[in-house]
């Protein structure tokens, strides 16, 4: 027999996610311990290997590897510097250098199309539409791989928010962080360590969870 994960545990792991935005000031910055950045670093890796195990149906072949996503991880002094940056050479004023500040690190989630540029090709409407069908199955792809890393940083008690990214989406980041252009953000995901969980910092619930339903649900009956 196969070993089997409890559906009660999925269950509560699914909903226990939640967003919430965690923001301080640059200056107000809080180091992470040598011993704690050690000891959650490995498991944040093992939660985006883990995470990789999502599905995707076709191969990207992008530098030999098949999977159509790519993870940049910055530890909590990189991301500090990418506060910085944002703040002071992108004079970004909303709330991304503050979430990058507050982070214990941050994962960005690439995704890599094949054919993002469709007018220049020359292509027919069949080929168009077999060109966009594709690179929607990469999309969806990078989306599960990112859910299922949300899930397992909520498995190990860090907090986590899946932000578009803002500037951390531009050119001049990806320059600076050494992102090819290839590539396109999916996903800035925010960790916090659970030890780095306090009052310090500023904390903002996501606006949707309060409106979920199950009308969604439709059940075909031919």
């Amino acid at each position: 027999m196969p070993d089997r994960t409890s559906p009660e545990t999925m269950e509560t792991i699914i909903r226990k996610r939640k967003t919430e935005k965690v923001l301080c000031d640059i200056e107000s910055h809080r180091p992470v311990p040598t011993d704690v950045a050690e000891r959650n670093r490995e498991i944040v890796l093992q939660a985006i290997k883990t995470a990789g195990w999502a599905p995707f149906h076709y191969p990207r072949k992008v530098d030999g590897l098949a999977e159509p996503w790519r993870a940049h991880v910055l530890w909590h002094e990189e991301a500090k510097q990418a506060a910085i940056y944002l703040r002071d050479e992108l004079n970004v004023t909303t709330k991304g250098p503050r979430l990058a500040a507050a982070c214990s690190a941050l994962v960005l989630v690439t995704w890599l199309p094949e054919f993002y540029d469709l007018e220049s090709q020359h292509a027919s409407k069949l080929d168009r539409e077999a060109q966009i069908a594709r690179d929607e199955e990469h999309l969806a792809a990078a989306s599960a791989m990112v859910q299922n890393l949300l899930l397992m940083l909520t498995a190990h008690g860090m907090g986590n928010y899946w932000s578009s990214g803002g500037k951390l989406r531009g050119p001049e980041m990806f320059n600076y962080l050494g992102i090819s252009k290839q590539e396109r953000l999916l996903a800035a995901v925010f960790v916090e360590y659970p030890e780095m969980m306090d009052d310090s910092k500023e904390r903002k619930a996501g606006s949707q969870r309060n409106n979920r339903s199950d009308q969604w649900i439709r059940e075909v009956t031919l």
